[in-house]
């Protein structure tokens, strides 16, 4: 009887040392069944991040491409296409891959903002700059120039008029050109400054111009219309 219950002891340990080995492998199972989900999940969760950047980021160079290709052809209508050349060749997937860092979204949409919105001032002249200092003279003598052409378009009208009617006549029309020539040089300072410089006329230029406009046209208007 005592090898019958010392084989039964030892069948029971065997058995409890079984199930233990079991349930331990059973635990060990489950905790990597649930970390390999996990990985699985964030695995993933990495996939569709990277897959919706690489939409996003597709989108934002096709976008970026369009956009500034309107600004590139908007800018040679503005200054020439012969200073602009052609519209520059989109970065091909190398060299964005090479590019170092890479922007963001929205400073890319910024950029382009801020240059579509320079392009419109540079249209309407209004380019937050200054026009050199030596325009200042440039528009004293487009003023002077202006009064100048206004005071001999008179004199030439006031000589080929005659008496009585015409002649009076003639003097209305040498005085409306007389006194359409001062404005005529803020007119003519505003396009040459729009074109030379991108820039509209500030307050100390168009003094400038009006002085000289009326100095010169009091001046010669007294030694070339006197007695006309």
């Amino acid at each position: 009887m005592t090898g019958y219950h010392e084989a039964v002891a030892a069948y029971l340990a065997d058995r409890e040392a079984a199930e233990a080995e079991i349930a331990s492998v059973g635990e060990s199972y489950r905790a990597e069944t649930a970390a390999l989900t996990e990985s699985v999940a964030a695995a993933r969760a990495e996939r569709d991040q990277a897959n919706g950047a690489a939409v996003e980021a597709a989108t934002l160079v096709a976008e970026t491409d369009k956009t500034v290709a309107v600004l590139w052809r908007a800018l040679g209508g503005f200054v020439g296409h012969r200073r602009t050349g052609p519209t520059p060749a989109a970065a091909g997937p190398l060299d964005r891959a090479r590019a170092e860092p890479v922007p963001d979204a929205g400073r890319v949409r910024a950029r382009l903002r801020r240059a579509d919105r320079l392009l419109t001032l540079a249209r309407q002249g209004e380019l937050p700059m200054e026009a050199p200092r030596h325009t200042e003279i440039g528009a004293a003598v487009i003023g002077a120039a202006c009064a100048a052409a206004a005071v001999a378009t008179a004199a030439w009208i006031l000589s080929g008029s005659g008496e009585g009617e015409a002649g009076s006549v003639g003097q209305a029309l040498a005085a409306l050109v007389l006194f359409l020539g001062i404005p005529a040089g803020p007119v003519a300072l505003g396009v040459w400054q729009s074109w030379q410089y991108r820039v509209r006329p500030r307050p100390g230029h168009l003094l400038a111009c009006l002085a000289a406009g009326v100095v010169v046209s009091c001046s010669l208007a007294a030694v070339f219309l006197r007695g006309m």
